[in-house]
C-alpha cells in the first residue's frame, strides 16, 4: 500500500470517528435524543411529590448521623442525573459501591420514588450493582441493575441501567450521564439548577434523557446451545454446594452448583441481558447480569453460533441468630398519604392481589375469630387450669406473631386474647416469610415446631424494616427484602408447623399433615400432590379480547381466569404492582389458603351417589360418598369438625316425621327436618364416655373415627317407612351445636352454612 492510499485510508477513518462522535460520543449509530424542557406543572408537581422522599427506607450510612461501626467511605458524592434531574448520593467503601437515589417522574398522580443500589468494582474497571425502587406517590415497587463507569476525577459518570422487572427483548438497556454536584448528603436539589452547576466542569451541559440501546436476540441452533459454565461462591471466594440456579422468571429450577461450586447451564437464546440468579437456605440471593456483547464469547469460527460466558454469583452469608426484638412489618395496604416511613414496606403497598386474597382467608382471621377466642376463653383455658396444665397451646398457633416475642407460653400469661395490631392479623405475610425450619411438626406452632430466623433490626445490611423473608425462588433480589432461598415454602412441611398438633396425652388435636403423609398423595408418583397445589393454587390465563375502548379504538380486556389483558399478553403473572416483571404461570400462587369455606372446593372434594329402592312400605336410600378431591382425611383440621349426612323422606310432597335414630341436638338450620342421618367425624370420650359435644381438649381419647379417606368408599343405608322420596344432604359443621351453645354463639351462623344437596324420587 503505497502513502497516497494509506493517507485516504486515514482521512476515511477520521472522517468516520468525527461522524460516529456527532450522532453520540458513546453509543455508535444511535442518534441521541433530548426530552423537552420539563414544563410548569411537571415542576410543581414534582415539588409538592419529592417531599415525601425523605420518609422512604434508606441505607444508614446515609443518614445524617451515620453510626460510627460503618466507618467513613473511601469516596463519597452527590450527583444529578437525566433530564429529570434525578438525585444520585454514592458511597464507596474498598471495591463495594453503595448509592440512594430519588427524584420525580412525570406521570398521572405523581412520580416521586426513592431508590437504594449496591455493588462492587468489575474487572474491567466499571462499578456493578443492582438497585431496587419504591414509588412515593402510588406505593408500588420496581428494581433493576446499573452499570457506573467514573470519569477519572469521579466528576462524570456514564450509566449504563436496567429495569428487571420488565420483558428485556431487543432494548432493555438505557444510557445516561451524571454529574457531580456541591450537596450534603440527603440535601435536595435547589430550584436552579444551573446555580448548583456554576463551578462544574459540566455547566450548561444539557445532561441525556433515556438513550435505549439495541441488541439482536440470537437464537441457538439445535446441535449445539450456549453455554454458561459458573461458580457460586460465598463472600470469602468458598464453594457453595447445592445452590438452586435459574434465570430471572425461567419458570423452573435449572441446575445446581456441585460439592465445588461450579455449574453448567445452557441456553436456547440469547436476549441482551441474561440475569442468572442462585439460592441456598442460610444464604442471601445472589445475581450476575450477563450482556450479550460483552460477557458472551465466541469459541469458534462462527460469531452467532458458538457463544460461552463465565459467571460468578457471590451468596451473602445470612446471620443466624434469631433477633426476638424485630418488629414486624404490617401486611396491611396503605394509601402513601397515610404511611410514615415505617410503613413503606407494607407488604400489601405492592403485592395487592395476595394481600387482597389473603385479607379473606382463614390464615388473616384465626386471631380475630370470635368461636376460637369464646372457647378459648369460656372452655379450654379455665378447663386446663383446673387440670393443672398452664402450657399454652392455642396461641402459638393461633397468634404466632405475638407467640414469637414470648419466652414462655403460658395460659396466666400473654395469650392470644392480648394480642394487638399485627399480632391480630393472624399468619400474616411477615411472620410466614420469616420461617426457617419446621422441627417437630406434632408441636403446636411457635412452642415447638416453627423455627425463625428473624433479622437484626439493627443491621444496615439491608435498608427498610423487612431486611429478610424466604420464599420458593431463588431469583428474588429486591434489596429491602433481603430475600432468601428455601425450599420448605414448596413443602407441605412448611403447614405441617400449625396444621399437626398432639396434646402431651397423644391425642392428635389437630392431624391434617399426618393424615396426608398416609395417602398416595404423599408416596413419589403421579399422583403425589403437596399441600400448596391444592391450596394455593396456580393462577389460570382465561382469554383475552379486544374491545372497543371510551374513544372507539380495540383495547383488549380479560375474559375469565385470574389474569389481566396485560397479563395474558406478556403470558405471565405481574407479581408486583406495576411495573413488575411477568413470571410464568408455574412461579405465581394464590394465597387464599382456600379451604372448606370456599362452597365450591368444598363440594369438588367428595362425590356423591344417591339410589331408592322401593320397599312394601316407604324407600330404602343407600348413599355413597367417596373422598375424590382431597389429599386427606375429611373433615379434617381441628378435631371439632363434622359432615351431618341429612336424609328428610317425603310422602306426597310433604316431609315425614323426624326420626329417633338421628340425635334432636343436629336438628337444625339445614339439617332441620332430617328424618334420619349420620355423623362423619372424629368422636372424643373421657371418663363418662362418648359425645359428640366433647372437645379434644376435655377428652381422654378418640373414640371413633368415621371420616373419609381418599379414594375408599363409604355406603350409608336408611330405610324410611311410609316415604316415596328422599332429600339428601351433605353438611359441614365446624363444631357440635351443643358445644357452640355452650360457648356464647349460635350454632345456626357460620358453624353450618356449607352443604350439598341431592333430591331423589322413586
Amino acid at each position: 500500500m503505497n502513502q497516497k492510499t494509506q493517507a485516504y485510508l486515514i482521512l476515511g477513518l477520521l472522517v468516520l470517528l468525527v461522524v460516529t462522535v456527532a450522532l453520540d460520543p458513546r453509543v455508535p449509530s444511535y442518534r441521541s435524543t433530548y426530552d423537552p424542557p420539563a414544563t410548569a406543572r411537571e415542576i410543581a408537581q414534582w415539588a409538592e411529590d419529592v417531599k415525601a422522599w425523605p420518609r422512604s427506607p434508606s441505607w444508614q450510612a446515609f443518614s445524617d448521623n451515620p453510626p460510627e461501626s460503618l466507618g467513613a467511605p473511601d469516596f463519597s458524592a452527590a450527583y444529578i442525573f437525566g433530564k429529570y434531574d434525578y438525585r444520585v448520593d454514592v458511597q464507596i467503601r474498598g471495591d463495594r459501591l453503595q448509592y440512594i437515589s430519588w427524584g420525580n417522574d412525570d406521570q398521572d398522580g405523581g412520580g416521586a420514588w426513592s431508590a437504594v443500589g449496591e455493588g462492587r468494582l468489575q474487572p474491567d474497571g466499571e462499578w456493578f450493582g443492582v438497585w431496587s425502587c419504591l414509588d412515593l406517590s402510588r406505593a408500588v415497587s420496581n428494581g433493576g441493575g446499573a452499570w457506573f463507569r467514573f470519569s477519572r476525577d469521579r466528576r462524570h459518570i456514564d450509566i449504563r441501567y436496567y429495569h428487571d422487572t420488565l420483558p428485556f427483548g431487543a432494548a432493555p438497556l438505557e444510557l445516561g450521564e451524571a454529574v457531580q454536584v456541591n450537596l450534603k448528603p440527603r440535601e435536595e436539589l435547589p430550584a436552579d439548577r444551573d446555580a448548583v452547576l456554576a463551578d462544574s466542569a459540566w455547566a450548561g451541559r444539557k445532561l441525556e434523557g433515556r438513550i435505549r440501546t439495541r441488541t439482536e436476540t440470537l437464537h441457538a441452533p439445535e446441535d449445539r446451545k450456549f453455554v454458561i459454565w459458573g461458580r457460586v461462591v460465598d463472600d470469602r471466594g468458598e464453594g457453595i454446594d447445592g445452590a438452586a440456579i435459574k434465570r430471572r422468571a425461567a419458570g423452573r429450577i435449572e441446575t445446581v452448583s456441585d460439592s465445588r461450586g461450579f455449574f453448567r447451564l445452557e441456553l436456547d437464546k440469547l436476549e441482551a441481558l441474561t440475569l442468572l440468579t442462585a439460592g441456598k437456605l442460610g444464604y442471601t440471593n445472589g445475581l450476575v447480569t450477563l450482556e450479550q456483547n460483552t460477557a458472551f464469547s465466541a469459541i469458534g469460527p462462527d460469531f452467532n453460533r458458538d457463544r460461552v460466558a463465565l459467571a460468578t454469583i457471590e451468596l451473602r452469608p445470612m446471620d443466624r441468630t434469631d433477633y426476638v426484638n424485630y418488629e414486624w412489618v404490617s401486611p396491611q395496604y396503605l394509601p402513601p398519604s397515610r404511611y410514615d416511613a415505617a410503613q413503606h414496606m407494607n407488604c400489601g403497598n405492592c403485592h395487592r392481589r395476595e394481600f387482597n386474597d389473603w385479607k379473606t382467608s382463614r390464615h388473616a382471621s384465626m386471631a380475630r375469630n370470635p368461636w376460637l377466642r369464646a372457647a378459648f376463653e369460656r372452655d379450654a383455658r379455665p378447663h386446663a387450669l383446673a387440670n393443672g396444665r398452664e402450657t399454652d397451646d392455642c396461641t402459638p398457633c393461633h397468634s404466632p406473631s405475638l407467640a414469637a416475642k414470648l419466652e414462655h407460653f403460658h395460659l396466666r400469661g400473654k395469650t392470644l386474647l392480648d394480642a394487638q395490631g399485627v399480632d391480630l392479623e393472624g399468619n400474616h405475610c411477615d411472620f410466614c416469610h420469616k420461617i426457617e425450619a419446621i422441627t417437630v411438626p406434632e408441636a403446636p406452632g411457635m412452642n415447638g415446631s416453627i423455627r425463625l430466623l428473624r433479622p437484626n433490626p439493627h443491621d444496615d445490611t439491608f435498608p427498610g424494616g423487612v431486611k429478610r423473608v424466604f420464599g420458593a425462588l431463588p431469583d428474588v433480589s429486591f434489596l429491602y427484602m433481603g430475600a432468601g432461598y428455601n425450599p420448605l415454602f414448596q413443602m407441605g412441611t412448611l403447614c405441617a408447623g400449625c396444621h399437626e398438633h398432639h396434646t402431651d396425652d397423644g391425642l392428635i388435636s389437630q392431624g391434617t399433615y399426618s393424615e396426608w403423609r398416609r395417602t398416595k398423595y404423599a408416596a413419589p408418583g403421579n399422583d403425589y400432590r403437596e399441600c400448596q397445589s391444592c391450596h394455593m393454587p396456580q393462577y389460570t390465563a382465561g382469554k383475552m379480547r379486544m374491545m372497543p375502548g371510551p374513544d372507539g379504538l380495540p383495547v383488549p380486556v380479560s375474559s375469565g381466569g385470574d389474569l389481566s389483558g396485560e397479563e395474558i399478553k406478556n403470558n405471565g403473572v405481574a407479581i408486583a404492582r406495576f411495573s413488575t416483571r411477568y413470571r410464568p404461570l408455574v412461579e405465581a400462587h394464590k394465597h387464599s389458603f382456600v379451604g372448606s369455606e370456599d362452597r365450591e372446593f368444598l363440594k369438588a372434594a367428595i362425590d356423591m351417589q344417591v339410589s331408592l329402592e322401593p320397599l312394601t312400605d316407604g324407600v330404602r336410600v343407600r348413599v355413597t360418598l367417596t373422598n375424590t378431591g382431597a389429599g386427606h382425611a375429611v373433615p379434617t383440621g381441628h378435631g371439632l369438625k363434622r359432615y351431618v349426612l341429612a336424609v328428610t323422606g317425603r310422602a306426597d310432597g310433604e316431609p315425614l316425621a323426624p326420626g329417633s335414630e338421628f340425635p334432636a341436638e343436629e336438628r337444625f338450620g339445614a339439617a332441620a327436618g332430617a328424618t334420619a342421618g349420620a355423623l362423619i367425624g372424629r368422636r372424643f370420650a373421657d371418663d363418662r364416655g362418648a359425645d359428640w359435644a366433647l372437645p379434644w381438649w376435655r377428652a381422654d381419647r378418640q373414640e371413633s373415627d368415621t371420616r373419609l379417606w381418599p379414594d375408599q368408599p363409604r355406603e350409608f343405608v336408611f330405610e324410611l317407612a311410609g316415604a316415596d322420596a328422599a332429600e339428601v344432604k351433605l353438611i359441614l359443621r365446624r363444631g357440635s351445636p351443643a358445644l357452640v351453645r355452650s360457648h356464647g354463639l349460635d350454632p345456626a351462623g357460620r358453624v353450618g352454612k356449607r352443604h350439598s344437596t341431592c333430591r331423589c324420587t322413586r
